[in-house]
């Protein structure tokens, strides 16, 4: 795996890396991995050797992760911004259209490149229902997280980045998850793209919109996939589980 980059612009380097021929590139999947993680973890679980048969597949580290720039302000986590980044990778790559498979943080990402560019040829969002990026459960740990974090998250800002991997990460997440409750809310019925949302039973809040939003997500075209026993967690680990449905839909929706 080569790492490659580019600087968008706003200065920011984003990482990102490209396997696959995928029938030349029509076929372009992005991936966007969840918090805490970084696009080796699709290689790691063995995503990318499965699709790079099918798809030119182009995993992506979101600003402030992997080897993408680490970026501690609120500021510089605006959805506009994030989305410009992938837009800036797929330029890089020649990539006019492209579709977006997102878990979890990555997921929520997704809908918002469903709804807003024209360029995304389908969308899958996996463990996260539609609407406001940040629900009550989230915001509830986000205010957990930056109590538990504040010391670390204000010596970040000082200038004073702790060394460890795992808490260097913590003033990125910070910055990020509270620039996540500014961005709008995204209903399903304004992805102007195929859309699919996979949950899995354990998931009990992505669960619990999906059987309380059935109508919506009809109305919408939005295609839904419920995964028995499957935590949130599970929704990317357990990839004999969730792979089948959602290469298929990729199928059957990029050509």
């Amino acid at each position: 795996m080569d790492t490659l980059s580019v600087t968008v612009v706003d200065g920011t380097r984003i990482a990102y890396d490209v396997t696959g021929s995928g029938r030349g590139r029509s076929r372009a999947l992005m991936l966007l991995h969840g918090a805490g993680k970084t696009r080796r973890d699709w290689h790691k679980l063995g995503y990318v050797e499965r699709l790079q048969d099918d798809f030119t597949v182009i995993p992506v580290d979101v600003r402030g992760t992997g080897d993408s720039d680490r970026l501690y302000d609120i500021a510089d986590y605006g959805i506009e911004k994030i989305c410009e980044d992938v837009y800036g990778v797929a330029d890089a790559c020649e990539v006019q259209r492209f579709a977006v498979w997102g878990f979890s943080f990555g997921g929520n990402i997704a809908r918002y490149l469903g709804a807003w560019s024209d360029r995304v040829t389908a969308i899958a969002v996996i463990g996260v229902p539609f609407g406001p990026a940040v629900h009550a459960e989230f915001d509830r740990f986000i205010d957990e997280f930056l109590k538990k974090w504040e010391p670390v998250i204000l010596a970040a800002r000082k200038g004073d980045v702790p060394k460890s991997k795992i808490k260097g990460q913590i003033p990125v997440l910070a910055a990020c998850f509270q620039a996540m409750r500014d961005w709008p809310s995204v209903d399903p019925d304004e992805v102007g793209c195929p859309a699919l949302l996979l949950t899995g039973t354990k998931n009990k809040s992505t669960l619990g919109w999906v059987e309380a939003n059935r109508g919506v997500l009809d109305a919408s075209g939005v295609q839904t996939e419920v995964v028995e026993g499957l935590t949130h967690d599970q929704e990317f680990t357990k990839i004999d589980r969730v792979f089948p449905v959602v290469s298929a839909f990729f199928k059957d929706q990029v050509r």
